[in-house]
């Protein structure tokens, strides 16, 4: 019985990791796993990243242009 409740466990910081967003490697951490591991075991539960999704992610946190001029002396 114990060792179930370790892998409900193991599927909700999983599951949770991935709908937050979280970055593999801190998932993988949280879990104590290799991230090779941690990407099987998120396959088997039918939650992925594709490289299109985690690109659309990203987008959103672009840093701000700053205003600069720059000036050539020919």
């Amino acid at each position: 019985m114990n060792a179930k409740l370790k892998t409900e466990a193991r599927r909700k910081i999983i599951l949770d990791g991935y709908f937050n967003n979280e970055p593999l490697k801190d998932i993988a951490a949280k879990v104590g796993c290799s991230l090779a591991s941690l990407k099987v075991t998120a396959s088997k539960l039918g939650c992925t990243r594709t490289p299109k999704q985690a690109a659309e992610f990203r987008r959103g946190f672009h840093a701000q242009n700053k205003n600069c001029v720059i000036t050539d002396n020919l």
